[in-house]
């Protein structure tokens, strides 16, 4: 009789007499394969559609662009820093700045810029999943490409990668900062750079101010780790207050006036972005009891019909072709409503996360994380992107590890992932040209 053995990986051998030979490799390693192939391609697509993109900028960029423009002028002082034409902070000025002797400040290359910076994102994130012992670690942390918006902060000269590449870095060493306190090591030196890195963050994008709440969270569960989290917060605050002097309020002057207030939609809305990214990374049925969800997505949709706070209008010029007006304000209230429930139920899911897995201080760093950042857009009520949810990047490439099988409906979903996120980018640059 034969006998056999698990070999390494997902590889299994066989024993015969003639030796150990390897068989069939396991559907999971095939598809874990098929999925590394994928996001080799999604990576290309992205070059590609970086380089042959329209030599000008687009969309958002030239605010961007002016940014370099003022920071020449006037130097890193309150005059640049009250001159600036958008709502981010400067972070973005000074990374392309920096770069500015290889990319001439041409567009093109300017985006090229945002293409590194992601790689240096998965590659924080392949750092962290290989000292857990993930043995997929490479191929989980290229799935950045899998959530759609990621394409948009890649492949253009925008504000949001600059500060995502500094919220790695500070998550990746709070992370490092939990692992030495597990093994009953000095932990203040993580958190403090920790800090710092999330400082530097928040002068790129200053929502990411709310991941300051998340040690504070860690320390009530953890007295050992009062004092990290003092000292992390109060680094985070010596970075971000002083920039909030200078502008009196949170943006620029410039954007004054858009600001003040909470919009709830606009986090629903983040967070059903944010969810279907989850899904998209970790594909299952079930993740809520079915009651639980019918009665969230039919007291949303309730809730929706009675404000009519919300409306969404997918495949629109399909749409008003060929509905009647009425049926088309229907049809918007309803996919406005079905993706509001989306948004409250990937908060009931993220919720019942943090309590299930609140025993685990770095599930709770990287769920807390991920749901700071999905509802920051609701402090932002003059406007929408879905920018905003991306922003969650890192937190949610790590919170959905956990819950990832490589199997086909896992391709599956990442296919559609970068296939939308490349049409978008196509659409982007192809209807500029």
């Amino acid at each position: 009789m034969h006998r056999i053995e698990q070999g390494a990986g997902f590889q299994q051998k066989v024993e015969t007499r003639d030796g150990v030979l390897p068989i069939k490799r396991s559907r999971a390693e095939v598809h874990m394969r098929m999925m590394g192939l994928l996001l080799l391609v999604a990576f290309l697509a992205l070059i590609a559609l970086v380089a042959t993109s329209p030599p000008r900028f687009l969309y958002d960029e030239p605010y961007f662009a002016n940014y370099i423009s003022l920071l020449h002028r006037y130097g890193v002082t309150p005059t640049f820093l009250n001159s600036l034409p958008a709502a981010p902070g400067p972070l973005c000025a000074f990374t392309q700045v920096v770069l500015e002797p290889l990319t001439q400040l041409q567009p093109v290359r300017m985006r090229f810029v945002n293409v590194l910076l992601l790689v240096m994102v998965a590659g924080m994130l392949a750092v962290w999943l290989r000292q857990q012992n993930c043995s997929d670690y490479v191929v989980a942390a290229c799935s950045v490409l899998v959530a759609p918006m990621t394409w948009a902060l890649a492949g253009m000269a925008l504000s949001e990668m600059s500060a995502m590449m500094f919220v790695t870095l500070s998550l990746y060493l709070q992370l490092r900062g939990l692992t030495a306190l597990e093994r009953g090591r000095r932990v203040l030196g993580w958190f403090l750079a920790s800090g710092i890195s999330l400082g530097i963050a928040v002068w790129g994008r200053q929502p990411y101010l709310l991941l300051s709440g998340v040690p504070v969270l860690l320390a009530l569960l953890e007295r050992r780790l009062r004092m990290p989290a003092l000292i992390h917060v109060g680094v985070v605050m010596a970075f971000a207050v002083p920039l909030f002097i200078i502008w009196k309020g949170l943006v620029p002057p410039s954007n004054q006036w858009q600001q003040g207030g909470l919009l709830l939609t606009h986090g629903l809305i983040s967070l059903g972005y944010t969810g279907i990214c989850f899904l998209l990374l970790a594909p299952r049925l079930r993740w809520l009891p079915a009651k639980v969800l019918i009665g969230l997505v039919v007291l949303t949709a309730a809730a929706n019909a009675s404000l009519g706070t919300f409306a969404v209008y997918l495949v629109r010029s399909v749409v008003d072709r060929y509905l009647p007006a009425p049926a088309v304000f229907a049809y918007g209230k309803l996919c406005g409503s079905l993706f509001l429930s989306c948004g409250v139920a990937f908060l009931v899911l993220l919720l019942r996360f943090i309590w299930e897995g609140r025993q685990d201080l770095k599930l709770i760093t990287c769920n807390a994380g991920l749901l700071c950042v999905a509802i920051s857009p609701m402090f932002v009520p003059h406007r929408w992107s879905t920018r905003y949810a991306a922003m969650s990047l890192p937190y949610l490439i790590l919170s959905a590890q956990p819950w990832r099988e490589w199997r086909l409906k896992t391709v599956m979903t990442a296919v559609a992932g970068c296939g939308v996120g490349f049409l978008s980018m196509f659409e982007y640059f192809s209807y500029s040209r």
